[in-house]
């Protein structure tokens, strides 16, 4: 019988997912002490700080679900955080891009995640927009989870 080989020396890579949560988490305690809920500022052309709670997924979608469906939602997180951990684990011969795009996700999705538990929505508060145009306000652990999402299609794809 022969034994698979894993590479336990991407867990490594674990350190990102646990720097990207802690940034997550301190910017959203920042916000949470210095802005009320609604507040605006405005910090760059394009980019304010607007503190909300999205008590959904994604861009605030199932925001009035019941409570049940947030705890299925709550779950399914946690499977794909321990499916990213896994896969992180086991990847052999993959480039470093694939082990830095899998930890950002797994700190993204950390990061939510707590929020999730704790207090039942999500702090979002980075607002992009253009003249009257908003993109959906979202977080740091939002912006890990799609670049981390962005830099695994693209590198598969170009590696195909």
């Amino acid at each position: 019988m022969q034994h698979k080989k894993y590479n336990h020396k991407n867990l490594k890579w674990l350190w990102l997912s646990i720097l990207l949560m802690l940034l997550d988490i301190e910017t959203k305690y920042l916000i949470k002490t210095h802005f009320l809920v609604g507040e605006i500022l405005s910090v760059l052309p394009g980019i304010n700080f607007y503190y909300i709670r999205n008590s959904g997924l994604a861009f605030g979608i199932f925001a009035n679900v019941d409570l049940c469906y947030r705890w299925t939602f709550i779950w399914i997180t946690i499977l794909i955080i321990i499916a990213f951990v896994i896969t992180l684990y086991k990847m052999i011969g993959y480039s470093k891009y694939y082990s830095v795009s899998c930890s950002m996700i797994i700190g993204g999705a950390l990061g939510n995640l707590l929020d999730r538990v704790l207090y039942g929505t999500v702090v979002d508060f980075i607002d992009i927009y253009i003249k009257s145009w908003h993109w959906p306000t979202f977080n740091i652990a939002d912006m890990a989870i799609c670049i981390g999402t962005i830099v695994l299609i693209v590198k598969h794809y170009y590696d195909c």
